[in-house]
């Protein structure tokens, strides 16, 4: 590409303004009729709406900052970097993808049914024949809607920060929420939501409202030995005090469980069976099911499709403000539809994603 088509590129995708803050400025400039030609000739209405009546629905905000936007949603989220994440270009409506379907690691049934075997000189092989299933993933709209006020449009910089603040931290925490708890209808569907989830039971007894050491083998054991070298646990705020009764000489109910604080070893996270404890406040309240998980988020599959983010003076034009609305098309579902039986050694099957049952 020579430098003038590389130019011609940019000035398309970022519609010839110097930041999303001069382009905010540009639309609000044209609800009141002051129209930036940059607006007529590169940005897009949507349906519905014309390229140059800032009244008929709104501005297209050019790919770059829409980009900019999805990015720091992923780098706000906790859960979503962790999650094994596809872009497609297709629509999602359609986005189809095989996959094995695994319910078993015995002979004949690990991976659909793909099997290696040894075979003597001569030998006739035995036939296999591996079963697939179609993972589906939908164009679910995760839409953001904000609005700024005339208190923000005095310099570029600070509006374009105000709103990059606010996008990333409701996206970011509408999609985590979405892949712990998701209902899977008009959304992705959630860990806690899913076939795959493995519940394990308290101990008799157990007082309400509690973690206790032998709760923590028991969802340790229910984990495939792959995703243990790959889990964290995902913990409600509220889990502190619970877990902090299992570091080292705290409480004889520990059971050998080892919980080390934040820093304690150079570590930034707490470790619970060594895996890093990420509190969130998606998590469910203390002593529901959902308050402590352990996940391989890299068994959870996220599609994501193309952003849409418009911005219009109009909506709000009697109290001078400026609509945004972002929408991020994505689906996302675990990896797995059941748990699986082991290889050998337990009757217990495992999976990928270990719940606590109620307290």
């Amino acid at each position: 590409m020579t430098k003038h088509d590389r130019h011609l590129a940019a000035q398309f995708s970022d519609g010839g303004f110097r930041s999303l803050g001069e382009f905010l400025l540009s639309v609000r400039a044209a609800g009141t009729g002051a129209m930036d030609p940059r607006l007529a000739k590169v940005s897009r209405a949507p349906t519905g709406g014309s390229e140059v009546d800032p009244t008929g629905g709104g501005f297209m905000v050019p790919e770059v900052f829409s980009d900019k936007i999805i990015t720091s949603i992923y780098e706000a989220s906790v859960l979503a970097p962790l999650c094994d994440v596809t872009e497609t270009t297709k629509g999602l409506a359609s986005f189809k993808e095989p996959a094995f379907d695994e319910i078993s690691r015995q002979d004949g049934s690990r991976w659909g049914g793909t099997l290696g075997y040894w075979l003597a000189e001569a030998a006739t092989m035995p036939a296999t024949k591996p079963k697939f299933r179609q993972n589906e993933f939908s164009a679910h709209k995760l839409i953001v809607l904000t609005y700024l006020t005339e208190e923000l449009f005095q310099d570029a910089g600070p509006l374009e920060a105000h709103f990059g603040r606010a996008a990333k931290a409701e996206g970011s925490f509408k999609l985590d929420l979405a892949i712990l708890a998701g209902a899977g209808a008009g959304m992705p569907m959630g860990i806690l939501n899913s076939g795959a989830l493995i519940t394990v039971a308290k101990q008799p007894g157990q007082a309400a409202g509690t973690i206790v050491g032998q709760n923590v083998n028991a969802m340790w054991k229910r984990m495939p030995g792959p995703s243990r070298r790959r889990a964290v646990w995902l913990v409600n705020e509220d889990a502190d005090e619970q877990l902090s009764s299992l570091a080292p000489g705290a409480s004889p109910l520990a059971s050998g469980v080892a919980y080390i604080p934040a820093g304690v070893a150079g570590n930034a996270f707490p470790l619970l069976k060594g895996r890093p404890v990420l509190e969130i406040e998606q998590a469910s309240p203390l002593g529901q099911v959902g308050d402590i998980v352990l996940a391989d988020l890299q068994s959870y599959r996220i599609v994501q499709g193309a952003p849409g983010f418009a911005v219009s003076a109009d909506v709000t034009f009697l109290t001078d403000e400026l609509a945004f609305r972002f929408t991020f098309r994505v689906d996302g579902k675990p990896a797995y539809t059941s748990p699986i039986t082991p290889y050998n050694g337990s009757s217990n099957t495992r999976s990928p994603f270990v719940a606590l049952a109620a307290r």
